[in-house]
């Protein structure tokens, strides 16, 4: 058994079907020479060959009797791997829309509890010949990180790679734990409970005199001044449906702005993502007087922690005054400065530690039944948002990699979305792109292709001032 880390029980926790907290991951291949003879058996042959090397993919979830104790991972010993990988066509004529269309309702679904959280859905009938796989993992499994090394170790890293399964790697499951077990479990971490309130709670505590000391001792002022959250007509509670788009921008075409403004791949994601909420909202008359809070998830792991979440979270305005996207980009590396340094003097695990310290002062069922609650009654209409958009940036794989001698060309990741603020911008890198995902509540974000179309523009007009500013005096 291996206790579910706080900050991931807290996500398996605040799931409703209103609110499904996974991860999904668009992979788009291009097919060789000839096509692939049978695509879905040949991704089976490959996954089920590396299955070994992420031991998580064959682990579910368990929890003490009445749901009062932690949560577990455990081994699932009835693990079958056609209830994992399976396989879908696409409706004529297999382009963009109907592949986003498809997307938009699969991500609706939830993962069901009683076996490992992810599944591989192999898609077919794309236009083209194309392959595309589409990778749902619950967010408690993994975070993005992770997800991009899980990638890499499922996938072919050459053309014409064997999948024969060795008999050395043979996989035997643990035996799961029973009722007594389980209850014994249950009644030691409720005993615990006090000792790990009173601790998380001194984290907590310290970090924010930290902060306060460094902010009180630093002359620099921000930008825009506290953190007040406008109103968009993405806010409030969400519905079961989902819309996603996607769209891809050369990654050399991100670099060289980064370089020519002193700036990093994070703010230029950033402004690009803030011109294109701006246009979104100017055409419906909806711009706010104030900057969009964007809540930026920063990772704060290290390559050999095991899998789960090990993120903390950036809170950046993205201006939305009538700035050239120039200044919009110095503006927010400006801010992204401090915040790091912020971030820095709390201590990166401050999420953690809150996490803690929620979870330390309930108990599992009571804390499912009130998120239930709050999402049944849409609470979240009657109080301001704690942020406005999720903008996440991950690191895709670096290595190029084959499905069946397909090369993955694109992928277009998409974060999740949260009562109050129904929409999450995430992008990812892989080889020569730089691929966006949108993940929207479709009640509240009608065209959502315009926002993707919005940020691949304002990266072109990024690119356009880069090249400005570099080009030699005569």
């Amino acid at each position: 058994m291996i206790p579910v880390a706080t900050l991931d029980a807290a996500m398996l926790l605040a799931e409703t079907a209103e609110m499904p907290l996974h991860n999904v991951g668009v992979l788009l291949f291009d097919p060789p020479t000839g096509g692939i003879a049978n695509p879905f058996e040949v991704t089976r042959a490959m996954i089920a060959s590396r299955l070994t090397r992420v031991p998580a993919l064959r682990r579910k979830l368990a929890q003490g009797p009445f749901r009062l104790g932690d949560l577990f991972w455990i081994d699932d010993a009835g693990f079958d791997l056609s209830r994992h990988l399976v396989r879908a066509t696409l409706p004529d004529p297999g382009g963009m829309a109907e592949l986003q269309a498809f997307v938009g309702e699969y991500a609706a679904r939830m993962l069901p509890r009683d076996r490992p959280l992810w599944e591989i859905v192999l898609i077919d009938g794309l236009v083209g010949g194309q392959v595309a796989a589409i990778a749902k993992i619950h967010h408690a499994t993994m975070d993005g990180t992770r997800l991009s090394t899980l990638l890499g170790d499922l996938f072919d890293r050459e053309p014409d790679e064997r999948h024969d399964v060795p008999t050395t790697e043979r996989w035997r499951p643990a035996r799961e734990p029973g009722l007594v077990r389980l209850s014994f479990v249950a009644a030691r971490t409720l005993a615990e409970k006090p000792r790990k309130v009173v601790r998380a709670a001194r984290d907590v505590a310290g970090a924010f005199v930290r902060s306060g000391i460094r902010r009180s001792g630093s002359s620099a002022r921000p930008s825009i001044a506290g953190f007040r959250i406008p109103r968009t007509p993405w806010a409030g509670a969400l519905s079961v449906r989902r819309s996603v788009a996607f769209g891809s921008v050369s990654l050399d075409d991100v670099r060289a702005i980064r370089i020519a403004f002193d700036s990093t791949i994070n703010d230029v994601v950033l402004a690009a993502c803030a011109g294109t909420l701006r246009r979104w909202l100017l055409a419906r008359g909806a711009l706010p007087r104030g900057a969009l809070v964007a809540n930026v998830p920063v990772a704060v792991g290290e390559p050999g922690d095991p899998a789960g979440n090990h993120v903390s979270l950036l809170r950046v305005h993205l201006p939305m005054e009538a700035l050239d996207p120039v200044t919009r980009l110095v503006r927010i590396r400006e801010e992204t400065v401090r915040g790091k340094r912020d971030h820095r003097a709390r201590g990166a695990n401050t999420f953690r530690r809150l996490a803690d310290l929620v979870l330390g002062i309930t108990v599992p069922r009571a804390l499912a039944s009130m998120v239930s609650f709050y999402a049944r009654h849409r609470l979240a209409d009657l109080h301001p948002a704690f942020w406005n958009v999720v903008v996440s940036n991950v690191p895709g794989p670096r290595a190029p990699l084959y499905c069946g001698g397909a090369r993955l060309r694109c992928i277009h990741p998409l974060g999740p979305v949260q009562h109050g603020s129904g929409l999450n911008l995430t992008v990812m890198s892989t080889g020569d792109r730089l691929g966006l995902g949108v993940m929207a509540c479709a009640d509240r974000v009608p065209h959502v292709d315009d926002i993707a179309l919005g940020f691949v523009d304002e990266i072109a007009q990024l690119l356009e001032a880069a090249r400005a500013e570099t080009v030699p005096t005569p």
